[in-house]
């Protein structure tokens, strides 16, 4: 019994160190899991590489290269040196008695005086004529009621020619109790004045006379060469209506006409015939109105009128 007993136990120490044996790999790899790993080193990532050109510069190019510097500095010193000369240039001009203003021509006015006209637009003799601004000038004069066109001429070194246009009064016509000077398209030009007076007769408009105001400066013209044995500048006075047509008053005659405005250059060729025909005569005098129209002209006489006004 102890001799089985003794086997028996040194059986199960054997079994015992056997199956230690057999633990002990599992646990070398389990306390080796447990140890701290060292940190693995990241792979640098490799993106894509920028790749610059390769310049290849030959002796050749260095040479061409200097040239072309040399030359830009060359074009830069004649700039500079063209844009001093120009300043210089100028400065010299500018203050030069050499372009002073010494004569002055005014043309084409006859109700502006010259001296007006100058101080208007500004130019003085002695002054730089370079330095005279002839758009502002001319803008100037513009602004006259009188004038209608104006342009300013300069010729170096130190002449000047304003040309003007004015404005030509026909007729006197009464506004708000003001005499104006006014056009043949009835335009208002400028007040009478005693400094601007001229002899023109005067412009009424009667009834319905609005129709026939843009006939007034035909009218006007042909009135000049019908061959009336006297001007314009006699009429005392002009009036237009529906009725009466183209009325006029020859003063120093006391004599009053009346055309008609339907066809009005024949009606006032007919009555320039007779009227050229009476004064020929001497019978100008007798006679106190005449009238053209649909063809006809018609004349009242002085004693038609006495016997009329008795009856």
């Amino acid at each position: 019994m102890s001799l089985l007993n003794g086997n028996r136990s040194r059986r199960n120490a054997y079994a015992q160190r056997r199956k230690s044996a057999a633990d002990s790999p599992s646990r070398g790899r389990s306390s080796g899991g447990n140890r701290r790993k060292a940190p693995e080193r990241k792979k640098a990532s490799r993106g894509p590489k920028l790749k610059l050109p390769s310049l290849h510069v030959s002796p050749r190019g260095v040479l061409g290269l200097l040239r072309w510097t040399a030359g830009l500095a060359v074009v830069a010193v004649i700039l500079f040196g063209a844009a001093s000369g120009l300043v210089k240039a100028y400065n010299f001009c500018t203050t030069s008695d050499y372009f002073a203003v010494t004569d002055i021509r005014v043309t084409g006015n006859s109700q502006l005086k010259t001296e007006d006209i100058l101080e208007a637009c500004g130019l003085r003799k002695g002054e730089n004529s370079l330095l005279v601004n002839v758009h502002k000038a001319e803008q100037k004069l513009v602004g006259n009621p009188w004038i209608e066109h104006v342009s300013i001429r300069r010729e170096l070194p130190g002449s000047f020619t304003i040309t003007i246009k004015e404005r030509v009064p026909l007729f006197c016509a009464r506004k708000d109790n003001t005499l104006y000077y006014i056009n043949g398209k009835g335009e208002i030009i400028a007040p009478v004045s005693t400094e601007n007076f001229r002899s023109l007769p005067v412009l009424e408009i009667g009834p319905g006379g609005e129709e026939a105001l843009p006939m007034v400066a035909s009218f006007v013209e042909e009135f000049r060469h019908a061959g009336f044995p006297f001007d314009i500048s006699q009429i005392s006075w002009i009036r237009l209506s529906a009725g009466g047509g183209f009325e006029l008053y020859w003063e120093s005659r006391r004599l009053r006409l009346s055309i008609g405005v339907e066809n009005w250059k024949d009606n006032l060729r007919r009555i320039a015939s007779v009227v050229t025909d009476i004064e020929k005569r001497k019978e100008t005098v007798m006679v106190t109105s005449i009238r053209a129209a649909d063809g006809q002209v018609w004349m009242t006489k002085a004693q038609q009128e006495t016997q009329s006004n008795t009856d």
